[in-house]
């Protein structure tokens, strides 16, 4: 297995960014004057209502608007500031206020682990949960909220760009948007809102969110020791059980126990079928392979959940955390002609498999070419560049910037036809 490298810095890269894209980090950006002033959100049907903090109905949360600039004010009390300090990943109790929406009393935890880890001293990322402490409540329908910090991302762009991707392919994926976060009333700067993967993330995308959602990301055991999970390698029962009913992480094993009967088979492509939703397989790593998200699971194993579809049985792949994406495999010593997770290269390995793929990838081709996505990139840079350049956490220098966002363009503008290539369509 190659050396996971999680934490690579990002100012690292950017040396080779500027050398792929062939630009120089003042080649791109607007002045101060070309900048468009930040439209900060307004909600417009006014501020929720106590009544409707406990609705899981409530059908587009507005904190997922794209246009606009969100707020979001955190009061963490001194013991709860304490707490975090000792068990970063424990919820403490905390105040919010989202876009005029007073909450107090949510659930407040820190995020992250080898990467993008941060304490309340830097910029951390952070998960919000409605109702920890508050039996019911929800928030635009929302049980919880993810925000990442980007220190890995100094674009400020993978995420709702790659997200926006596996959306349009049909493959499960969060929405998002921006935000200006404070915490006890300093600026924390420019964060990136994520929907979180849970009950109500499941129920808005299949028709039976009674099933079984698991996290497949790494097991993190304080420094270098972790464990990357995969099917047929004994990580069973660490998959953690996000939502759904404690079954021993016997849907897993069934997974594995296919795979390790079939891997390599002629029968392969049709035994895996029968637990495994391969259309869904494929758009996520289709969507995993356009995005270049060298930190997944077809090439670390890593960042992707697993719900079991009670309608028909299958699992299906999610994509999470992308802020390592927009990397070339090789950037990191990869290949995606023969991935790391298990199934996949497999799949690859298999000429069935492997063919079935392919034509997944001219899909997804035709419809990201439909995508603008240089219009939407130029969107959210229009809405909070200024905020990336004055954001007083920033780890990024703001220098290098103007190069980060050439690099993103240049992927987005040349990424498929590299795949063309590839796949030789």
């Amino acid at each position: 297995m190659m050396s996971f490298s999680p934490a690579r810095c990002p100012i690292s890269l950017l040396s080779a960014v500027l050398l792929w894209t062939g630009c120089s980090a003042g080649s791109t950006g607007k002045t101060t004057e070309q900048r468009t002033e930040v439209r900060f959100a307004e909600r417009p049907d006014g501020p929720l209502q106590e009544a409707d903090l406990g609705d899981m109905e409530e059908p587009d949360p507005f904190i997922f608007e794209q246009s606009v600039l969100h707020t979001i004010a955190l009061e963490i009390p001194a013991d709860s500031v304490a707490a975090l300090g000792s068990e970063p990943y424990e919820y403490v109790v905390a105040n919010a206020t989202i876009d005029g929406i007073e909450l107090p009393d949510v659930g407040l935890r820190l995020r992250g682990k080898i990467g993008s880890f941060r304490t309340l001293s830097g910029k951390p990322k952070l998960k919000l949960d409605f109702n920890e402490f508050v039996d019911g409540r929800r928030m635009e329908g929302l049980e919880s909220l993810s925000l990442n910090n980007s220190v890995v991302d100094c674009s400020f762009l993978k995420e709702t760009l790659g997200y926006a991707v596996f959306a349009a392919i049909g493959a499960p994926a969060a929405r998002t948007s921006y935000a200006q976060v404070t915490i006890n009333d300093e600026n924390y700067g420019l964060y990136v809102v994520v929907e979180t993967q849970d009950d109500r993330f499941v129920k808005e995308r299949w028709d039976d969110p009674d099933g079984n959602l698991y996290d497949g990301k790494y097991v993190w055991y304080g420094g270098s020791n972790y464990i990357l999970l995969d099917f047929a390698e004994d990580h069973d029962t660490l998959y953690q059980l996000e939502e759904g009913t404690d079954v021993g992480h016997a849907d897993i094993s069934s997974l594995s126990e296919a795979l390790a009967e079939t891997g390599g088979a002629p029968n392969y492509y049709e035994t895996m079928g029968e637990v495994l939703d391969w259309d869904n397989a494929h758009r996520v790593w289709a969507g995993e392979q356009w995005v270049g998200q060298n930190d997944g699971y077809c090439l670390n194993k890593n960042n992707y959940r697993v719900y079991f579809d009670p309608e028909d049985g299958l699992a299906d792949f999610i994509p999470w955390d992308l802020d390592y994406s927009m990397l070339r495999d090789a950037d990191w010593g990869r290949d995606w002609e023969a991935p790391s997770g298990n199934i996949a290269r497999a799949c690859f390995a298999d000429e069935t498999c492997w063919n079935a793929h392919r034509l997944v990838v001219a899909d997804t081709l035709d419809v990201i070419e439909t995508l603008d996505l240089e219009e939407q990139m130029d969107a959210h840079l229009a809405l909070v560049e200024d905020l990336m350049y004055s954001d007083p956490k920033a780890e990024c220098s703001a220098s290098d910037l103007p190069g980060w966002h050439s690099y993103v363009q240049r992927w987005i503008t040349q990424r498929s036809s590299n795949l063309e290539s590839r796949w030789d369509l």
